[in-house]
């Protein structure tokens, strides 16, 4: 088995990300794991159909969403509204047992995905949108996969709903944080030093955006 692969997805909206899970992603199971609500989730599904989608399956997400994806014998959803529970679950998480369960391709060595929506944006209005918060939460994820060869993927979508706030998305890859825990966001002190949180990221994953392949394939 090859190397798992650690990957920053460019998805616009969250239909787009669904879509990539569900249809092109050929591993032998796949946890996705959502930074929000349950109630959250769905609404954004709905804005992002109503918004207008980039993926062909964008309708059938939104007419079936949950039980699309409770259905489908590969697929293990959770939902982490705040950080502290993120990384518990991350912590937590028994990937052997789960590529043992969901082994039902029979491979001697079953392939498993790890795939975290807007990881980013449940770190924003906390002290730890920060290069030490970040590398926190992201180092445990690598940890956990890593030892198990699992691949993993972090994904940032717009929030629809809230249209007004630039603050969501790949945006935030981009955004300049402190390097501590615990200095203000808003209000940038001039003798603080400041890191992109791509910079962050690149320390363990690679960027990947191939939106304008899939659209040709469409």
């Amino acid at each position: 088995m090859s190397q798992p692969r650690r990957i920053i997805w460019s998805c616009e909206l969250v239909t787009d990300f669904l879509g990539r899970i569900l249809h092109r992603e050929k591993v032998s199971s796949k946890i996705i794991v959502v930074c929000s609500t349950r109630e959250h989730f769905l609404g954004q599904l709905a804005a992002a159909v109503h918004y207008g989608t980039t993926t062909p399956e964008g309708h059938e997400l939104i007419t079936k969403a949950i039980g699309l994806l409770s259905r489908s014998q590969n697929v293990k959803l959770a939902f982490c509204e705040t950080l502290e529970h993120l990384r518990a679950y991350i912590s937590a998480l028994d990937i052997a047992s789960t590529k043992q369960e969901d082994n039902t391709l029979g491979e001697s060595s079953p392939r498993l995905l790890l795939a975290v929506l807007n990881p980013l944006a449940l770190h924003l209005s906390t002290t730890e949108f920060s290069a030490q918060g970040l590398s926190r939460t992201l180092a445990a994820a690598v940890e956990a996969t890593a030892r198990q060869k699992v691949d993993l993927v972090l994904c940032e979508c717009v929030d629809v709903m809230e249209n007004a706030n630039d603050e969501h998305g790949e945006a935030l890859w981009n955004t300049k944080v402190p390097l501590l825990n615990g200095t203000a966001r808003i209000v940038a002190e001039e003798n603080t030093s400041r890191v992109p949180v791509k910079k962050v990221a690149q320390r363990w994953f690679e960027f990947d955006d191939d939106r304008n392949i899939y659209r040709q394939q469409q």
